[in-house]
């Protein structure tokens, strides 16, 4: 209970500020968060530094704790490449190989046109997550938020990570967690000519270039036993909780071990 009411004076304190003060763990900036009663505290409090939000802060923290080697000798892959989280953990990771789902040469050149503007000399690179092009155990680590709710059959997704991971390779992965749920939830599926099919009310997530997403699943606890069938040995969620980082709410990560 002392727990839950530090967390909830954290997020009212969050929620009345305009400038959330901390240290960012991922950049290292003592800047402080953008905050105040409009933001989402999951998807903003951005940091001042380095611009990556709560979400994605707390998975980089747990990646960065996770890899079984220093972060400039391992190699990462990320399913984003045009993202702050991107260009956060290239200051940090020696091999960070990063790419996004791109179904048009117009997004492609878009996302292009942004690493350049944030400086990156590199071409977006299109990547499904389930048909990874890399080889099997070759990674360290792999790095994907907020992906697989978007994929209609996640459990190929699942065993491709497994798949490219080195032994004791570990995979850092966010979801929109349904805590007090059970079982993973199908929501929308694949119609015959490959349209989605909604089997309730749609439900689209946020994308700043697309314009929104159809969301296919709804995950609970059942995910944690899917990665383990899928090929990983441990599977577990955490959620991260710290205010001196910029984390007031408490931020489900899943984490599991090859």
């Amino acid at each position: 209970m002392r727990v839950l009411s530090a967390e909830a004076a954290a997020i009212a304190a969050a929620e009345t500020v305009s400038l959330l003060p901390g240290r960012c763990g991922l950049c290292g900036a003592s800047g402080g968060f953008a905050s105040g009663p409009a933001q989402s505290l999951r998807e903003g409090l951005a940091c001042r530094g380095c611009g990556c939000n709560a979400r994605q802060r707390a998975a980089a923290g747990v990646l960065l704790g996770s890899l079984a080697l220093p972060p400039r000798r391992a190699v990462v892959t990320i399913t984003e490449q045009a993202s702050r989280l991107f260009l956060a953990l290239r200051r940090r990771v020696g091999r960070l190989h990063g790419s996004e789902y791109l179904n048009s040469w117009s997004l492609r050149l878009r996302m292009s046109l942004w690493l350049w503007r944030h400086g990156v000399v590199d071409i977006a690179r299109h990547g499904d997550v389930t048909a990874l092009e890399t080889g099997d155990g070759r990674v360290d680590a792999i790095v994907s938020l907020d992906v697989l709710e978007h994929v209609p059959d996640y459990r190929a997704a699942l065993r491709e990570f497994a798949r490219v991971l080195k032994s004791d390779g570990v995979l850092v992965l966010t979801v929109p967690f349904h805590q007090n749920q059970a079982d993973n939830r199908r929501i929308a599926e694949l119609d015959a000519a490959g349209g989605v099919r909604f089997l309730g009310e749609p439900e689209y997530h946020g994308d700043p270039l697309s314009g929104g997403v159809a969301c296919f699943h709804h995950f609970g606890w059942q995910l944690l036993q899917e990665l383990r069938r899928s090929g990983f040995a441990t599977a577990e969620a955490r959620r991260i909780q710290d205010p001196d980082a910029g984390l007031p709410q408490g931020q489900w990560v899943i984490v599991a071990r090859r």
